[in-house]
């Protein structure tokens, strides 16, 4: 029988999920995994994206604004927004490879828990 979790969340509540390890922690309470939560936090605080989508939308703004000006036609306003939109479309790409990437870390140390637990 798997426990609950013995940690308390930062509202003061206790946490609710599945202990999975010998320490009646969560994996997301676990100190074994506090170095590996550390370097997800990280990883995806230091995703680009944001800044690449803020860039996205200054081009898109100003792209707009040089076609209300008169300054860029319309046929090479569409081949930039072209452009523009395949950048946003890889950079959504790239969010789904490392959300997976990241879950499928996470998968395989849950599955390493379960082995541990159905071996005793």
């Amino acid at each position: 029988m798997v426990g609950v979790c013995r940690a308390t969340k930062r509202n003061g509540e206790p946490c609710r999920a599945p202990a999975t390890g010998s320490s009646g922690h969560c994996w997301a309470h676990d100190p074994a995994y506090a170095q590996k939560r550390r370097r997800m936090a990280s990883r995806a605080g230091s995703s680009k994206g944001g800044g690449e989508i803020a860039d996205l939308k200054r081009q898109l703004k100003e792209l707009a604004a040089a076609v209300l000006s008169g300054e860029v036609g319309r046929s090479e306003a569409a081949v930039v927004n072209q452009i523009i939109n395949t950048r946003a479309r890889l950079i959504e790409l790239e969010r789904k490879i490392r959300e997976q990437e990241e879950l499928e870390e996470r998968l395989a140390a849950l599955e390493s828990v379960l082995k541990v637990r159905s071996a005793r």
